[in-house]
């Protein structure tokens, strides 16, 4: 109950069982219980595990045994936590009141996990952390998210969301009302990459209104992560309702491409070949979809991925330029100022200094 999910465990030396609590008047009343079944056929079990065997009459128990172990089945590791989660399903129904509160649990538990995951990953990055360097750095996350909004990505939003969530919390841990603020501000700008991505406007000026009220009830740090993925979720939700399906998968394998290939020269028309529509077509899908033209996307990319090369400072800016895909190393300067409001010079610079 305190995990907020079926529990599998063993029930006697190797056997298993899954085991889900039903509730009645928010008493435990009793549980249903999935058992036996195996995580390994029997063959592979070393002597030492079937402890149980007596000296005497060793070979009939073991033939008795052998016989009964046949009979239970063997389930993969992926199968048993489908089973546990429909137990647990069952168990909900039967419960009085439901398990909803269990599942609250469970959802925070996991959402905690995953925003310890990315605070370990912060930490192992082998430098220190001031104001700036954080800010820097979540400006760079929020530009990705902000990306995958616009391509109605959910489960890439998401985890760039985790990353954000790490990032606010190792700022403000010790000032809750400033991480509500900034959250606030992360969620504007959300909303805003969700119209642009073909949500109403009229729905997210309704949760923009929103955002205050809810945000101003909220008093725990838990609570407050949860809202926002829900938040996420619900502004995800509302691009999926006005997306054209075919357009979106075209629109999405037409990124992919120019992720895999943006080193290339690349054209309109070559991309188009790769999705099987016209050039025409796919300009005005690309224009419609993201609000800009496929070649400032195709410039996009290329500058993300050499802001990601200047930080290293391996190679000089002319070596960056034609890894990306630029043929001149002016023209991607001015690419770059366009994009950045200054010169990878510049940014180089900026980036060493916040390392620092």
């Amino acid at each position: 109950m305190r995990w907020g999910e079926a529990i599998i465990a063993k029930c006697c030396y190797f056997l298993m069982q899954i085991t889900a609590p039903v509730i009645k008047g928010e008493k435990l009343a009793g549980y249903l219980i999935a058992s036996p079944f195996l995580l390994v056929d029997p063959s592979e079990l070393q002597p030492e595990e079937i402890i149980f065997l007596h000296n005497k009459d060793k070979s009939a128990k073991k033939r008795t045994l052998e016989k009964a172990l046949s009979s239970i089945p063997i389930v993969k590791d992926e199968e048993t936590g489908q089973a546990a989660h429909h137990l647990f399903q069952i168990a909900d129904r039967l419960s009085d009141p439901d398990l909803s509160g269990l599942l609250k649990v469970q959802e925070a538990q996991e959402l905690q996990g995953k925003i310890a995951e990315q605070i370990y990953d912060l930490k192992n990055l082998e430098r220190d952390f001031t104001p700036s360097s954080l800010s820097r750095l979540f400006y760079e996350r929020e530009k990705e998210i902000v990306a995958k909004i616009r391509l109605g990505d959910k489960i890439g939003a998401k985890e760039n969301l985790y990353q954000l969530l790490a990032i606010l919390l190792t700022q403000y841990l010790e000032n809750f009302e400033l991480l509500k603020i900034s959250i606030l501000e992360l969620l504007i700008i959300l909303s805003r990459a969700a119209v642009e991505a073909g949500a109403k406007i009229e729905e997210m000026l309704g949760m923009r209104y929103g955002f205050v009220t809810e945000l101003a009830r909220i008093r725990e740090q838990e609570t407050l992560c949860l809202w926002v993925v829900k938040v996420l979720e619900k502004l995800m939700y509302g691009i999926y309702q006005t997306r054209h399906t075919k357009n979106y998968q075209r629109l999405k394998k037409a990124l992919d491409f120019i992720e895999t290939h943006y080193g290339e020269p690349l054209t309109v028309d070559r991309v188009a070949k790769e999705v099987y529509l016209s050039s025409s077509r796919l300009s005005h899908v690309i224009k419609s979809e993201l609000g800009i033209t496929l070649g400032d996307y195709i410039s996009k990319v290329r500058i993300e991925k050499a802001e990601a090369l200047l930080k290293d400072r391996e190679l000089s800016i002319s070596q960056i330029a034609l890894e990306v895909g630029f043929s001149d190393q002016s023209y991607f300067t001015k690419v770059f100022k366009k994009v950045e409001k200054c010169t990878p010079k510049a940014f180089s610079k900026i980036s060493s200094e916040l390392q620092h």
